[in-house]
């Protein structure tokens, strides 16, 4: 590891993991310790952190969709020119037709 690597904390398994060279805010990576859990680069009280993306499945056609934590229930998300709305149940967000 080099003096200016850049290392934040993993928030799903807890480790300080490397940040790919040329990460900007809003990029998203996966952690190196969990299995297929993607980050994505943001910021928190003016410092950067890593946020969990939850991968979740178009009802249509299959294709993995990123969604953040943040993002609220009830967001229009429009894939394949379909319009769907977020929901989440028991912890897990999926997607329903509008």
């Amino acid at each position: 590891m080099t003096a200016d690597e850049r290392r934040l904390l993993c928030p799903t398994c807890g480790m300080m993991i490397p940040i790919p060279d040329g990460t900007r805010p809003g990029d998203m990576f996966e952690c190196p310790n969990c299995a297929g859990i993607m980050l994505r680069l943001g910021e928190k009280n003016g410092e950067e952190v890593l946020l969990p993306v939850q991968m979740i499945s178009c009802p249509s056609c299959g294709e993995r969709i990123p969604i953040d934590e943040e993002t609220p229930v009830g967001t229009a998300v429009r894939h394949d020119g379909v319009d769907y709305v977020l929901t989440k149940e028991f912890g897990a967000f999926a997607l329903e037709a509008v």
